[in-house]
């Protein structure tokens, strides 16, 4: 157990002990003070439950704008017991010089099937030993791939040449992963060197 978790519930015993000593002692009623007790025993349930992300859960909160991919695990939806799906990373933050801050985060993301693809090839390229950096866009698709506006549903498109376009599968769709993205570890950027 942490030196915190520790703080925290000799706080709550001192809690519950000055409450119990006030029960014992006051002239207040009955109803006053099993309402008190009651309400007590409420918080110590609430914060047992608001105590996991200090615990070292996944936190739910917006990925950092780039950051260096430490792992990744992909739980598929389970519909045998109505589990909808999570994909989890445990990411480090880069600054401006590509540079990772040495303290990864674990996130939580919802499952879609385009994320677990980016997901999964990003997990092998660093399973192979590759140092990944993922990218947050903010919902917006990078410049080189905006959704094309003449692809039409199930039809594979030509291009003048009649070459066959490469992407061209179907109608471009939104889902949660389009503003994730992975690519290879750029090299860090060192500042400049004065004279000697």
């Amino acid at each position: 157990m942490s030196a915190g978790i520790l703080g925290l519930v000799a706080a709550y015993i001192l809690i519950a002990m000055l409450l119990l000593s006030l029960n014992l002692t006051s002239l207040w009623r009955w109803w006053v003070k099993a309402a008190a007790i009651v309400i007590t025993t409420v918080f110590f349930a609430i914060t047992y439950q608001a105590i996991h992300g200090l615990l070292g859960w996944p936190t739910m909160q917006s990925m950092p704008a780039q950051f260096s991919l430490v792992w990744a695990v992909v739980n598929e939806p389970n519909r045998l017991t109505q589990a909808p799906g999570s994909i989890y990373l445990w990411a480090d933050a880069m600054d401006a010089n590509n540079v990772p801050s040495g303290r990864p985060r674990s996130y939580e993301l919802p499952y879609t099937e385009a994320l677990a693809r980016k997901v999964a090839a990003a997990q092998e390229k660093r399973e192979q030993g590759h140092e990944v950096m993922g990218l947050r866009r903010d919902g917006k698709p990078p410049p080189n791939m905006q959704p094309a506006t003449n692809i039409k549903m199930g039809q594979n498109q030509t291009n003048k040449t009649a070459q066959q376009n490469p992407a061209a599968d179907t109608v471009p769709f939104m889902e949660d992963g389009t503003n994730l993205g992975f690519q290879d570890m750029p090299p860090v950027v060192l500042p400049d060197k004065g004279p000697l």
